[in-house]
């Protein structure tokens, strides 16, 4: 009897774990991608496949719009990209080289260069600026209309990921070195800052700059009160790490992705999950889990895209 009870327990908490499956999905890299981005309300995917380049889809009839290359007749490989959120731009990365696109004819403004290898960017609301991670152990609010970096943010470590407010004047930096800060994107001043566990993988804000988020490798999963310091909630961190996390336009609610394919709605007064999904894996691959490389909350549903080249729509 006890042996039957740990059993049905364990089923009981597995179910829990596993959570719900996507509605839809489909696909935009047949082996996989380095980066994928989501505009704001999830119904655009950038993609940097691994043997196909940089591409922009629609989503929902699925369409393949733009292939985006940094040379002609060259697949590059993007490994950072970005959709500003009035969905007019976007932007790739290759290590020091960025270029920003038009979304809406698909043709390149500018290609610059950057201070060091990219490793995260946001661009601004409306495509001026993007705030970019870098491995030379700081970040840079970059003119990316113009050319040039307009403030550097110092780290101890590499900066592994960014966000920017909607509003364009907070922006939010994690690192290798376990540091987060937020930051004045009028005055490149650091407004507040806090060291976790263990390295940061994701960040983000808050539309009005209010709420911040940050998750370590495995550890501390926090959201702060952005008007005063004050830490709000945990988060627990279960099956994996976070991998990506977004609030909503009223920044009510946290939806984050996981190292494990799990995405989860998070009610952000009271820290508690509203739903729980496992995105589905790719048929044949041997790892049966996907990172979540980004997430949206769409007008009816949410979004994820997984690093498996699959974006999914989530009920």
């Amino acid at each position: 009897m006890k042996l039957f009870f740990i059993l049905f327990l364990f089923q009981i908490l597995l179910g829990c774990s596993s959570g719900s499956s996507p509605t839809a999905q489909w696909e935009m890299a047949v082996q996989g991608v380095y980066s994928a981005c989501l505009s704001s309300s999830g119904d655009r995917v950038l993609v940097g496949s691994i043997h196909h380049g940089g591409s922009y889809w629609q989503v929902d009839p699925v369409e393949r719009l733009f292939d985006w290359n940094h040379k002609t007749d060259t697949k590059t490989g993007v490994l950072s990209c970005a959709i500003s959120n009035n969905n007019q731009y976007a932007s790739t990365a290759e290590h020091r080289k960025i270029v920003l696109w038009n979304a809406k004819t698909g043709e390149a403004f500018w290609l610059w260069e950057a201070p060091a290898n990219i490793e995260s960017m946001k661009l601004t609301q409306d495509g001026s600026f993007a705030l970019l991670g870098m491995d030379n152990y700081e970040a840079a609010l970059f003119d990316i209309q113009n050319g040039g970096v307009k403030f550097r943010l110092p780290h101890e470590g590499v900066v592994q990921t960014v966000d920017v407010s909607l509003n364009s004047k907070w922006g939010i930096t994690g690192g290798d070195d376990s540091w987060v800060k937020v930051w004045d994107l009028s005055t490149g001043k650091s407004s507040f800052s806090w060291q976790l566990e263990n390295q940061i993988k994701v960040v983000a804000i808050s539309q009005d700059g209010s709420l911040g988020f940050a998750a370590s490798h495995r550890e501390d999963s926090i959201i702060w009160d952005l008007t005063n310091g004050q830490e709000l909630l945990k988060l627990a961190q279960n099956n994996g790490f976070y991998t990506s996390a977004r609030f909503n336009p009223e920044g009510t609610e946290l939806l984050t992705g996981n190292s494990s394919g799990h995405v989860i709605l998070w009610d952000v007064k009271v820290g508690q999950i509203i739903k729980r999904w496992q995105l589905s894996p790719r048929s044949g691959w041997v790892n049966k889990k996907t990172q979540v490389l980004d997430v949206a909350f769409a007008p009816t549903g949410y979004k994820a895209v997984g690093a498996n080249g699959i974006t999914y729509e989530l009920n």
